[in-house]
């Protein structure tokens, strides 16, 4: 590996990881403001009730997928021709699967006791979701990275606008009403920006056919379920145990921490074309620029958490306060959470989908032993520890598998963001400011301390 083609390498992963951690922390802004005037609306049991609604919906639209979603981007990098394909393979698993989802959602209403039209909102607010996150990954492979920050915008601004214009009214209803219609507008412009956008020259590779693009999709569809199973465990157990008012409770602490996780994932997706090519050379730049990047941003994010859980929490209303412990434990996990995006993609770039299933199953079984021992006597809080063990769990297995592949430097950026986080945690421990100005003076701190740290240079850093 030349030194070169590593810094190359890095700085292009950079390039599309800041193309897109810059459009979803602007999405995300506007996604926290419509969760924030949801659980303010709804209060905690009424939340707990749309949560729950929302996650049996991804569960059933999960079956329009079969992980192509995940493989979308490496097969195009590999070759363009795939991209047609692969939209019509889509396209007849979403056939497919709404026509099981007439089924089952029947079915998932009787067992939740959530009212079956919810479950249709809420299945087809996934269902076109999933289309949209395809599309963007589709727009990224081919280079166009601003078109798919762009699709984003559409889509979430729109589900923003009706969340908080309340057309259909402010209830669990009402809500769900408006999730399902914000999927139009993002669709129509992905298919509008997608259009005539691969331009074929005669050295283009074959694409891959059918066959082989299923034997690559199908344990990430695999994963995909598990993946969305292995995050509600929880919930479900609580829903089980202590009915939907200890869900909102929970809910509300992993709606914060599950608003950040859009962070390190949109790093990692855009740095993942550029992991792919270091992976087809051999070289290691991109992938140790990527986790670095991931780990600066989580380490500073769960610190402050952890220091001010309650002010946190105090905006998704008053009663979701009695959450605050769970979610001091819950930015243990954010962190790994954070490292292990990471570290999926690496495998995803390596075409290692056979291995991703198993570890995500091994974070469910870890999940759900440690749910059915802790949650029905501790409740929120053992849910949360429950979760953090599970992530735990996972992140030691996923460093061990990954090493295979590129030798990344694990400690070095945890350790090097932890000293820059030392400034940010004297300073909020000595003075109780408002939730605004804590954020904005632990930032402040985190980036001048950062910044000596990193002008040893970015190897230094973990960054390289």
């Amino acid at each position: 590996m030349s030194v070169g083609a590593s810094s190359t390498s890095a700085r292009d992963a950079s390039v599309g990881s800041a193309i897109r951690l810059s459009a979803e922390i602007v999405v995300r802004i506007s996604s926290i403001v419509a969760t924030l005037w949801l659980t303010r609306s709804l209060g905690v049991t009424a939340f707990g009730a749309f949560l729950l609604s929302l996650s049996i919906g991804l569960l059933i639209a999960e079956l329009g997928e079969l992980g192509l979603n995940g493989i979308a981007v490496p097969m195009i990098v590999r070759s363009p021709r795939n991209l047609r394909t692969i939209f019509q393979m889509r396209a007849v698993m979403t056939v497919g699967a709404a026509a099981l989802g007439a089924v089952l959602i029947p079915l998932a209403s009787r067992i939740s006791g959530v009212e079956v039209s919810l479950l249709v909102l809420s299945t087809v607010h996934f269902f076109g979701a999933g289309w949209i996150e395809m599309t963007g990954a589709a727009l990224r492979a081919l280079g166009r990275r601003v078109d798919e920050a762009l699709l984003l915008f559409v889509f979430r601004f729109t589900l923003v606008g009706l969340v908080i214009g309340a057309p259909f009214g402010m209830s669990v209803a009402g809500a769900s009403r408006a999730y399902a219609l914000s999927i139009v507008p993002a669709i129509l412009f992905g298919i509008a920006r997608l259009r005539g956008g691969v331009r074929r020259s005669g050295d283009v590779p074959p694409g891959a056919s059918v066959r082989a693009i299923l034997r690559q999709a199908a344990p990430m569809g695999v994963n995909g379920y598990l993946a969305i199973f292995s995050t509600r465990v929880e919930l479900f157990l609580l829903q089980a145990f202590h009915g939907e008012h200890v869900v909102g409770l929970f809910g509300g602490a992993l709606r914060i921490v599950e608003s950040l996780l859009t962070l390190p994932s949109a790093i990692a997706a855009g740095a993942l074309p550029s992991v792919s090519r270091d992976v087809v050379k051999g070289t290691r730049g991109a992938a140790q620029r990527m986790f670095g990047l991931v780990v600066w941003i989580g380490v500073p994010a769960a610190v402050g958490l952890v220091l001010r859980a309650p002010a946190v929490l105090l905006v998704l209303g008053p009663g979701f306060v009695d959450g605050a412990p769970a979610l001091r434990i819950l930015s243990a996990a954010l962190l790994l959470c954070f490292a292990n995006a990471a570290l999926f993609h690496l495998l995803i770039a390596a075409g290692e989908t056979l291995l991703i299933p198993r570890l995500t199953g091994l974070r469910v079984g870890v999940a759900l032993l440690a749910g059915l021992v802790l949650i029905p006597t501790l409740a929120s809080f053992g849910a949360a520890l429950s979760f953090t063990a599970a992530e735990l769990c996972l992140f030691t297995a996923l460093v061990r598998t990954t090493r295979v592949h590129a030798e990344l430097q694990v400690l070095r950026p945890v350790a090097s963001a932890v000293v820059a986080c030392l400034p940010m945690v004297a300073f909020l421990s000595l003075y109780r400011l408002a939730l605004p100005l804590s954020i904005v003076a632990g930032a402040l701190l985190f980036v001048a301390a950062g910044a000596v740290i990193l002008r040893r240079g970015t190897e230094a850093g973990g960054l390289a």
